[in-house]
């Protein structure tokens, strides 16, 4: 089967590789829809420490069951299922608190072991989740990046009536910006440089929209927030820019959520006394999701909480796979969601 590959690092190219063979409690499944993340990307381009070598990369993917296992449950040839691709030991003391996100053994399809950038996978069975008639695989394909939003709000508290920011338009902070919404926040600012994407934002979430890059773009911001500042700040763009406007907007007791990627060894600025003690500011990191934050992803999309179909926006076939790293990478104004379709 041809399937994208990655030897070692920096080694990234399209390959000939065996269709895989399922085990005892696994499912082969045709991958019909395959996403293209940041994380892939880094992975491309050989920045990815956490990838176990040779590997097919892919972990937001979605397709059929081709066969099952001899010991499979659950799930039978033709069944379409979206794929939870942290595969946790279940054994360690994170898995046992349901923190897959921490598991000491963790496993992961598509940098540990192969994903979805092939015809081929296979995945245990108890990380498929069957898909409901009416969404779509393109859909399902963004289940997983649906889920870094819901773990993110989550983690983030919104209460009614908060002043909420939410930093980088990209498929997470603009899927993110969709469900803030439902905590009936008193602001729903969204921040970024892209127009088009901006306009995604209102149009989706109904989210105030500034673009940074334009004249008295902060006046507007603060404007927005009433001059109290932002209660909870969700930074879904991991850049300098990003940290600069959060420590100028963040109110008395603000939550700050990082869930963008900033570059690996990065320091940023600050100071714990005058702006984390005097302002009582609370700074977290947000890695990765937790099981239910992705069946709650699959709730909120079979029930039309959250539109990712407007974020889905270009389809390449696998041998295309260089223009699609291209558009994803290069052209963001017209790309928000890539997939290839093996």
């Amino acid at each position: 089967m041809k399937a994208l590959y990655t030897s070692s690092p920096g080694e990234y190219f399209l390959a000939e590789r065996p269709v895989p063979i399922p085990g005892p409690d696994e499912a082969l499944i045709k991958v019909i829809r395959a996403g293209i993340c940041h994380t892939d990307v880094i992975i491309r381009a050989g920045g990815a420490s956490h990838v176990r070598y040779p590997v097919i990369p892919g972990h937001e993917f979605a397709g059929v069951v081709e066969s099952c296992g001899s010991a499979s449950r659950f799930v039978k040839p033709g069944d379409r299922v979206a794929v939870h691709s942290i595969l946790g030991c279940g054994q360690c003391p994170g898995c046992r608190k349901g923190d897959v996100a921490t598991c000491e053994n963790l496993d992961e399809l598509g940098s540990k072991r192969d994903g979805g950038f092939g015809k081929y996978c296979t995945a245990p069975v108890r990380v498929l989740y069957k898909l409901p008639d009416h969404v779509t695989f393109e859909e399902a394909a963004m289940l997983e990046p649906l889920a870094n939003a819901v773990s993110a709000l989550r983690q983030a508290g919104i209460r009614t009536g908060d002043r909420v920011v939410i930093i980088g338009p990209g498929p997470i902070g603009l899927m993110a910006a969709q469900l803030a919404r439902y905590s009936n926040p008193l602001v729903l600012a969204l921040v970024g440089t892209r127009d088009e994407r901006l306009a995604l934002g209102k149009e989706l979430a109904g989210a105030h929209t500034v673009n940074v890059t334009k004249s008295g773009a902060a006046a507007e911001l603060k404007d927005l927030l009433g001059g109290k500042g932002a209660d909870v700040i969700l930074d879904c763009a991991g850049t300098p820019g990003a940290w600069e406007l959060m420590m100028d907007i963040a109110a008395f007791r603000c939550r700050i959520c990082i869930e963008g990627a900033y570059d690996v060894g990065q320091m940023m600025p600050i100071a714990p006394y005058s702006f984390l003690v005097v302002r009582a500011i609370t700074i977290m990191g947000i890695c990765g999701w937790l099981t239910v934050d992705f069946t709650n992803a699959l709730e909120y999309l079979s029930r039309g909480l959250v539109n990712v179909k407007k974020l889905h926006t270009h389809t390449f076939p696998l041998d295309e796979w260089e223009a699609a790293f291209e558009m994803a990478t290069k052209r963001k104004s017209e790309a928000v969601k890539v997939e290839l379709a093996p």
